[in-house]
């Protein structure tokens, strides 16, 4: 992405992850995001995130991760 912001996973085995895993692992990128300035609202992209990486995830799962 030309924003800098990443969209991707970037290390070897990424597609061997657990579901949970592979979530934290977008919270991760995200609140770096948002420490860095790229990006404002955590939770919404979160949830951007999540939809493009296909994971699936109800509000009260949401909830405990951001938290």
């Amino acid at each position: 992405m030309s924003d800098g912001m990443s969209d991707a996973p970037v290390e070897d085995g990424a597609n061997e992850a657990t579901r949970a895993e592979q979530i934290r692992g977008l919270l991760a990128q995200v609140r770096e995001d948002v420490r860095l300035g790229h990006a404002q609202d955590e939770e919404q992209v979160l949830r951007q995130r999540l939809d493009e990486a296909g994971l699936s995830v109800g509000e009260d799962e949401l909830r405990q991760y951001l938290r």
